[in-house]
């Protein structure tokens, strides 16, 4: 901070300028802050408060405010940017979580699916089996049935059904 409580006095020379010349220095340090018009030497902070220019080099109450302003500013730049960068991270956290469990889920689904496939080929194989059962069942009882005698006019007319199950048959086969 500044100390602008001091009061600037000039100081008079009485003393006789007849030193002895010696080489010259750079006394010029701090002097733009007690008045002296030389410029600055010393270097400008990068990325910080741009230098603003100050009149007669007195730094003023109205002049450290606007630095001050300035500086807040800056800040208030930075908390935002900090801010949004956080927000970002969380969103992108959010969706990374919601696609994870998109895929946890349809992973589920997909075990569900194969095991209701599973379940229901096994169920048409078991009936495929048993048709065949039947179906072997069936002529093994036609055979059967020619060997007996006296049913030889009943063998005709269900010869016709045998032709239209024989056709049942290969569409049931014929469809697997």
């Amino acid at each position: 901070m500044v100390n602008t409580g001091l009061p600037i006095v000039p100081i008079s020379t009485a003393v006789a300028t007849t030193a002895v010349p010696g080489p010259t220095t750079n006394l010029h340090i701090g002097m733009d802050y007690w008045g002296s018009p030389a410029s600055s030497t010393i270097p400008a902070m990068r990325g910080k408060v741009p230098p603003t220019p100050v009149a007669g080099g007195i730094v003023t109450p109205a002049s450290r405010d606007s630095v001050q302003s300035q500086i807040w500013l800056q800040d208030e730049r930075e908390l935002k940017r900090q801010r949004r960068k956080q927000s970002n991270r969380e969103s992108a956290r959010r969706s990374r979580l919601r696609k994870q469990a998109e895929c946890d889920e349809l992973a589920q689904r997909a075990e569900v699916l194969k095991e209701d496939n599973a379940n229901l080929r096994s169920e048409a194989n078991r009936i495929k089996s048993e048709y065949e059962q039947l179906l072997a069942e069936n002529t093994s009882l036609k055979e059967r049935l020619k060997e007996i005698p006296g049913h030889e006019d009943l063998n005709s007319s269900r010869n016709d059904q045998d032709t239209n199950n024989d056709k049942q048959t290969e569409h049931v086969q014929g469809s697997q």
